[in-house]
């Protein structure tokens, strides 16, 4: 044990609470520099995806079997094929219940991609579906490049009512419609006044998290030393 004296009183260090709490503080200090590595690294991906999202649209209408990367901005140009037209079920925006609006864009007679062209209200009767306008004509569309199997998880094998469905994928739509689709999803960002809504599709790359993160372990060293400092501490009595 170890003396020690402070405001004209001695104290005796006892050493198996003073080592657990070295152990706890630097345990903290540990996490706190892991995740503040792992801040600065979600921060260049946030940087480069930045830098990215100014160079020009990469034009993927002769798109071949190579997936371009997720979030890649690109353009595509065809035809609607409004008759393929599938609505996203269970899409709520500003607490307002609404679909997620898919259709081809084709190029050809059946070489097309899936476009997620936005959002729209549903309607006061769940059996009538909105209308979308669908322009006629050549459209160029950009937008960014997502996933064609997105995440998600189905309590019901009954994913696909008519045009309604559940969860939307390349897949399905190909196996549904018979056309030829790109192996992607691109969401649309952009384009004339048809009524739909579009947000921005962005990943989340969790930098605040992380920062979150940090200031709690450093926060918990702090704590821990100053409580650990009075838990490995006992006063013996007044200085003479």
């Amino acid at each position: 044990m170890a003396h020690f004296t402070f405001a004209r009183r001695t104290f005796v260090v006892r050493f198996w609470p003073a080592l657990a709490c070295v152990i706890v503080i630097a345990v903290c200090l540990s996490a706190a520099r892991w995740q503040t590595a792992r801040a600065n690294y979600k921060q260049g991906l946030l940087d480069a995806y930045n830098e990215a999202q100014k160079q020009p649209a990469l034009d993927l209408s002769d798109w071949g079997a190579e997936t371009p990367s997720e979030f890649t901005r690109a353009s595509v140009s065809g035809e609607w094929r409004s008759d393929a037209l599938i609505y996203g079920d269970n899409q709520v925006r500003d607490g307002q219940a609404g679909y997620a609006v898919f259709m081809p864009l084709c190029k050809g007679v059946s070489r097309c991609v899936l476009v997620d062209r936005g959002w729209v209200l549903a309607g006061r009767v769940r059996t009538l579906l909105p209308d979308v306008q669908s322009p006629s004509g050549v459209q160029k569309v950009t937008g960014l490049v997502v996933r064609a199997q997105p995440r998600f998880v189905e309590l019901s094998d009954d994913a696909v009512a008519g045009r309604v469905w559940q969860n939307v994928t390349v897949a399905r739509a190909r196996q549904a419609t018979g056309l030829t689709l790109a192996p992607f999803i691109l969401a649309q960002t952009g384009g004339p006044e048809d009524g739909l809504r579009r947000d921005d599709v962005k990943p989340e790359f969790g930098v605040e998290k992380h920062v979150v993160y940090v200031v709690q372990w450093y926060a918990f060293a702090l704590v821990t030393a100053v409580s650990g400092v009075f838990a490995a501490m006992r006063k013996t009595g007044e200085r003479t």
